[in-house]
């Protein structure tokens, strides 16, 4: 159910349907430096997962880190209320019976700084997605921005549904998120460089994305390969 990936990080994979379709999608879990743990993008909530997270440590920190991943943070935060809510700007709205949460945006020095540092992507509203980077392991979690399909089967008519309109509109492979190729995902490409610029400054040896396999061998140079139409 849960599997450890690297230092002091694990993660859980299940699906959701979307359009007739099983999406993979994956939630991070690592544990700070005081033993509290710090959750991104959560999954559905349920007993057996909540027994495990629960055994793990404290749950410190519930975080959305891109507009589409909302769906069960409430559950989340029924389920662990004394734990900070963190989301990006389009959340709220999206699930107005969220209480007591912080916009990272407006976060001057998030509370787990230490362990994980958080990248804002500006130029990209759609999500208004924050990427973080787990030093000690060298790893880059992500959410939309990156994603990967490599390895991953659909079966019956779902496998129809993928060949005829999810691959053909870019989700395949190792890919950005399809809308990112437009104007309408990519509103100001100049600030979106100057925020990937950031990301290419770190050591990343993994990659993990929300949806689809982790990047590992070479995964530094598959991500900036494919952000390369912002440079040309």
């Amino acid at each position: 159910m849960i599997r450890k990936i690297s230092t002091r990080m694990w993660v859980h994979e299940t699906s959701m349907p979307m359009l007739g379709m099983r999406v993979p999608i994956r939630m991070t879990i690592v544990k700070l430096a005081d033993d509290g743990l710090w959750i991104g993008n959560p999954t559905p909530h349920n007993p057996q997962l909540h027994n495990r997270v629960s055994s793990m440590g404290e749950v410190k920190y519930i975080v959305g880190t891109s507009n589409g991943h909302n769906l069960f943070l409430e559950d989340w935060q029924k389920a662990f209320p004394d734990a900070g809510v963190y989301v990006s700007s389009g959340i709220p709205k999206k699930r107005p019976n969220l209480k007591n949460y912080e916009l990272l945006r407006e976060l001057d020095s998030p509370p787990w700084h230490e362990d994980l540092g958080m990248f804002a992507m500006d130029g990209a509203p759609l999500w208004d997605e924050h990427m973080f980077y787990h030093g000690k392991s060298r790893t880059l979690l992500v959410t939309d921005f990156f994603q990967n399909y490599t390895g991953v089967k659909q079966k019956g008519i779902a496998n129809v549904l993928s060949k005829l309109v999810f691959e053909p509109l870019g989700f395949k492979g190792k890919c950005l998120a399809p809308p990112l190729k437009t104007r309408f995902g990519a509103k100001d490409r100049q600030a979106l460089r100057a925020s990937l610029d950031r990301i290419w400054e770190l050591e990343i040896e993994c990659v993990v994305p929300a949806h689809g396999t982790i990047f590992e061998q070479g995964a530094k140079d598959d991500i900036r390969r494919l952000c390369q139409r912002f440079y040309d």
